[in-house]
């Protein structure tokens, strides 16, 4: 009898476990109800980079939106939780020397937290050599590549998107945001650029496919953005944004500079099934009824930020992030 016991006990071990995973063993991103993990932003932990004394010679803690074990090594830069889809831009960079930068941040909000995404730049002096870089505080469905290795081609470090097959019909989340007006780019020195900066939110849904060589395509099944600009204070609470679906250029808020097809709006990178990063290109419009295999989704303080471009001035707080049947 004790052994059936302990045979059923561990039967429902791996079940529980396998709930986490589907048949290829890859992580499950949403719940039994399509909503997100962690989508509340209550849950959060910290990596700890320690960085060298020739640069600010402080730990840097890197958060990340998800759980891990109370015994973790947080000083383990691959340290993660393994069901959370949200991707940051606090990334561990190796140039040289290990450096940490920290643009999104939990902030305590009633008795949970919400994510605090903030513009800013760093400031540098290595053997008398100044080097400032600004970098915009950005939550993503997807996974950071790390460590960074370069300044280059920023987008290589963001796989955007996780697989997904739902059809939401909205997008509902908390806000508020203190815009700046002045924006600078900053990659090593600080340069004045024309233009008031903006918040991002993008919602886009994919059906993607690979050929033999590695590359991914996509057609666009549904999708919206939007920006925000100025300072809205107090909190905007269950805002509800409609997800567009079918051929977006019929629809009246259809603005081909900002919702136009990738990459003819920017560039964006996937993980193949190769583990390679590659560009992703997608090829046209959804049909009606099409089901998504993917979900892109970001919130970002200044929506040039992956050009090293925006205001210091800008913080974007967001909460409660919902999708709406």
């Amino acid at each position: 009898m004790k052994r059936l016991l302990k045979s059923a006990f561990l039967f429902v071990i791996l079940f529980v476990s396998a709930v986490c995973l589907d048949a290829q063993n890859k992580p499950v991103y949403t719940d039994a109800k399509g909503q997100l993990n962690y989508s509340q932003l209550d849950n959060w932990y910290s990596r700890k980079l320690k960085e060298s004394v020739i640069l600010s010679g402080e730990t840097i803690e890197l958060y990340g939106v998800g759980k891990v074990s109370k015994d973790a090594d947080l000083t383990d830069m691959k340290l993660k939780d393994p069901v959370s889809p949200w991707g940051t831009s606090n990334v561990y960079a190796k140039m040289v020397l290990d450096v940490g930068n920290t643009r999104v941040t939990p902030e305590k909000r009633g008795n949970g937290y919400c994510a605090r995404l903030e513009t800013k730049i760093r400031k540098d002096n290595i053997a008398g050599f100044k080097v400032d870089v600004l970098l915009a505080g950005t939550l993503f469905l997807g996974e950071t590549i790390e460590p960074v290795k370069g300044m280059k081609e920023p987008e290589k470090s963001a796989s955007q998107g996780i697989p997904f097959t739902g059809m939401p019909k909205a997008v509902k989340f908390d806000y508020k945001h203190r815009i700046g007006k002045h924006r600078v780019m900053a990659t090593t020195n600080v340069k004045p650029v024309a233009g008031e900066d903006k918040a991002d939110f993008s919602i886009l849904l994919q059906k993607r496919w690979e050929d033999e060589k590695g590359n991914v395509f996509a057609t666009r099944i549904g999708g919206n953005r939007l920006f925000f600009t100025g300072t809205v204070n107090d909190w905007v609470n269950g805002a509800t944004f409609p997800v567009f679906y079918g051929d977006g250029t019929s629809q009246p808020q259809y603005d081909p500079k900002t919702m136009g097809l990738i990459p003819s709006v920017g560039k964006v990178y996937v993980k193949n099934s190769k583990g390679a990063m590659v560009p992703l290109v997608e090829t046209g419009w959804g049909k009606t009824g099409e089901k998504p295999t993917h979900l892109i989704m970001y919130f970002t303080s200044s929506y040039e930020g992956m050009l090293y471009t925006g205001s210091t001035e800008s913080v974007f707080w967001v909460d409660n992030i919902e999708l709406i049947y």
